[in-house]
C-alpha cells in the first residue's frame, strides 16, 4: 500500500500543466534584450522544485487566460530554478524566499518584488498596484480623502487594508462604496470586483444582491456572477456536508430546508450535482451512520470530486466510532479501496485518518 500511495504521489506532482502565459526560456540578460525590442519589462518567477506554492503558481494561476493576457501583453516572462540555472542571478537579486517574483526594467532593476502565492486576481492586482505609483498606499489614501471614488481605486485601496490584515478598514471601505450605488450601478463589469473579489457569506447583503440579481448583470460578466452565485450557496451548504451544523448542534431542518429550495428554485441543481448532497445530508440527520457510510459509497460517482474529498477530510466528524467496531472496519475498507483514486494532499491526510482509526482498534 505504502509503495502504491507513493508511487501516485510521485506521478501527480510531476505533472505540470500548460500555462497560458508565456514563459521563454531565456536567461535575465536575453530576456532584457528582448524587452527592449518588445518595450515591455521582464517578469523573472524563481522557483525551486521544492516549493509547494511555488507549485501552486504554476500549476493553478499562470494557466489562467487571464493571468496569461496580462502578463504577456506586458512582460517577458521568464522562469528560473534558484538552485540550479537561476542560482547565480537569485543571489544577485538576494532571493531567499520562494517563490520570489521580480519586474526588471531593461536596466536589470528591480521595480516590483512580490514573494508567496496568492489567487489569480489578488497576484495580478499586488503586481499593478507595485507599478503604479497612483496605487502606492500613499496616493490611494490621498485620492479616497480628496472624494475620488472609481471602481479601480476602491478595488485596490480595499486590498490594501485587507493585504495588512486591516479587515475592518478595508470593509468599511467596500460596503460604503457599494451602499453608494444604484442597483444598475452594482450590477456594471466595472463593479464586479465588489462581488468576485469580497463577497464570500451569503448573508452578507452584498452577496444576497447578487443571488437576486446575477441574470442581470452586465454581459460581460453575467456568466462569472452566475457561477459566483452558485459558489455563494454551494459554500452555504458545506457546514451541513462537513456534518459541522450536526457535530456543533446547530442543525436546523428549516433553515437547510430553506437554502435547499433556495438551490432549486434558481435551478442551480441543473447546473452542479446538489442531488446527492442533499441526500447525504438528509440521511445523516436521520442519525444512522451505517446507513450513511451505505449511501456515501453508492453516491460517490454522482459526486463532485472536491465534495468527496470534502466528506473524507471530515471522516472524523461524521463518523463517532469509538462504540463500534463493526462500522470501523467497514469505513476504513472503504478509504483503503479509494486512497489509489484521490488527489496527493487528500491521500496524505487520509494516511494520517487510517493511522489514527487503526491506532484505536
Amino acid at each position: 500500500m505504502k509503495n502504491i500511495i507513493l508511487s501516485i504521489l510521485l506521478s501527480v506532482l510531476t505533472i505540470t500543466a500548460v500555462a497560458q502565459t508565456n514563459f521563454r526560456h531565456l536567461t535575465i540578460d536575453e530576456a532584457v534584450e528582448q524587452a527592449k525590442k518588445e518595450n515591455k519589462m521582464v517578469f523573472v518567477d524563481f522557483y525551486t522544485d521544492w516549493c509547494g506554492p511555488c507549485r501552486t503558481m504554476a500549476n493553478t494561476v499562470f494557466p489562467q487566460k487571464k493571468v496569461g493576457d496580462y502578463f504577456n501583453a506586458n512582460f517577458v516572462c521568464i522562469k528560473l530554478n534558484a538552485e540550479k540555472e537561476g542560482k547565480d542571478a537569485a543571489k544577485t537579486y538576494n532571493v531567499k524566499a520562494y517563490p520570489t517574483f521580480l519586474v526588471l526594467d531593461t536596466e536589470k532593476k528591480v521595480k516590483m518584488d512580490i514573494k508567496g502565492s496568492m489567487g489569480a486576481d489578488d497576484f495580478i492586482a499586488k503586481v499593478k498596484s507595485q507599478l503604479n505609483p497612483e496605487l502606492s498606499p500613499e496616493r490611494m489614501k490621498e485620492r479616497y480623502e480628496s472624494g475620488e471614488r472609481t471602481p479601480d481605486l476602491i478595488n485596490n485601496y480595499v486590498y490594501s487594508f485587507l493585504e495588512k490584515r486591516n479587515e475592518e478598514a478595508g470593509f468599511k471601505i467596500l460596503n460604503d462604496y457599494f451602499n453608494s450605488l444604484t442597483d444598475a450601478q452594482r450590477m456594471l463589469a466595472e463593479n464586479y470586483f465588489i462581488f468576485g473579489r469580497y463577497t464570500f457569506d451569503l448573508a452578507d447583503p452584498k452577496a444576497q444582491f447578487l443571488v437576486n440579481h446575477y441574470n442581470e448583470f452586465d454581459a460581460s460578466v453575467r456568466q462569472e456572477a452566475t457561477a459566483r452565485a452558485q459558489r455563494l450557496y454551494h459554500g452555504a451548504l458545506v457546514p451541513y456536508l462537513s456534518g459541522y451544523m450536526f457535530s456543533e448542534k446547530k442543525y436546523d431542518a428549516k433553515a437547510y430546508e430553506e437554502l435547499k429550495n433556495a438551490i432549486i428554485a434558481h435551478g442551480f441543481d441543473k447546473t452542479y450535482p446538489y442531488a446527492p448532497l442533499f441526500a447525504l445530508i438528509e440521511c445523516y440527520a436521520k442519525g444512522d451512520y451505517s446507513q450513511y457510510l451505505d449511501l456515501l459509497i453508492a453516491q460517490r460517482e454522482q459526486m463532485d470530486e472536491k465534495d468527496f474529498d470534502l466528506l473524507l477530510l471530515n471522516l472524523n466528524r461524521l463518523f463517532p466510532l469509538s462504540s463500534d467496531d463493526a462500522l470501523k472496519e467497514r469505513l476504513i475498507k472503504y478509504v483503503r479501496s479509494v486512497l489509489p483514486e484521490l488527489r496527493p494532499n487528500t491521500i496524505v491526510l487520509m494516511g494520517r485518518f487510517l493511522g489514527s482509526v487503526e491506532v484505536s482498534k
